[in-house]
């Protein structure tokens, strides 16, 4: 498989990628984070806690990990849509959540962040977990997210990152460049899709920056905090 450009992002090759590593998406995610990427997705779910929510979006929901833990923590109440360009991962998503006889609460939808097939005001949250990095136009999908969120809504963004750590950063950078590339190639995945993982992480904003940017979309109240010595930052805000 050719590299994507990690900078250019573009939507299709983006889709064809992560569709073409689709049967060890998820093994290599549990991996390559060491099982903690299950701990990740359940800080995100706490995050949606609103008062009256009955509608979630999960952009960017890949194989569906998100939109199931999110049925998880709310114990089946809500009901959550999940959008992604690769309708290979879809599919997968759609026998997990059958599995899980989640299927009647969670539904799978193709579709771009950049240009969200919903009506304005149509979802108390917005979660988007490890995708922002894979999205061309970054503000444009953070303003989307924006215009579909009701009055109150919380978004939550949980989004890889570098430790501040200047030795553990060093590290976590051969880790990235050198390790999970080989690690993938192991587990029988191409490992030019880790390699732009990889690109992507180093080259996204840093939390404060992406705190700005997710503002300038308009949302409120934005903050964030570091998990995991700083491999990964949850972003939250609230449309006022």
């Amino acid at each position: 498989m050719n590299e994507v450009d990690h900078r250019k992002r573009d939507a299709r090759e983006v889709s064809r990628m992560f569709s073409g590593i689709g049967d060890r998406y998820d093994l290599l995610n549990h991996v390559l984070s060491f099982g903690l990427d299950i701990g990740w997705r359940r800080a995100a779910a706490r995050e949606t806690r609103v008062a009256h929510c009955e509608r979630i979006l999960d952009v960017c929901t890949g194989t569906g990990d998100m939109a199931l833990e999110l049925n998880r923590f709310w114990k089946g109440r809500v009901f959550i849509e999940g959008l992604d360009l690769s309708s290979s991962l879809l599919e997968k998503a759609r026998r997990k959540a059958a599995q899980a006889k989640a299927d009647h609460l969670i539904v799978f939808r193709e579709g771009n962040a950049e240009s969200l097939p919903y009506p304005d005001a149509a979802f108390d949250a917005i979660t988007i977990t490890f995708g922002l990095r894979n999205v061309t136009d970054r503000a444009k999908a953070l303003r989307e997210f924006h215009r579909v969120a009701k009055r109150g809504a919380r978004f939550v963004c949980l989004e890889f990152s570098r430790p501040t750590n200047p030795f553990f950063s060093a590290l976590y950078a051969v880790y990235l460049t050198r390790v999970v590339p080989l690690l993938s190639r192991v587990f029988g995945s191409d490992p030019t899709a880790y390699r732009y993982l990889g690109n992507t992480i180093r080259d996204f904003p840093n939390p404060s920056e992406l705190a700005l940017l997710i503002e300038s979309a308009g949302w409120n109240r934005v903050s964030y905090r570091r998990l995991s010595w700083g491999i990964v930052a949850l972003h939250t805000g609230v449309k006022n």
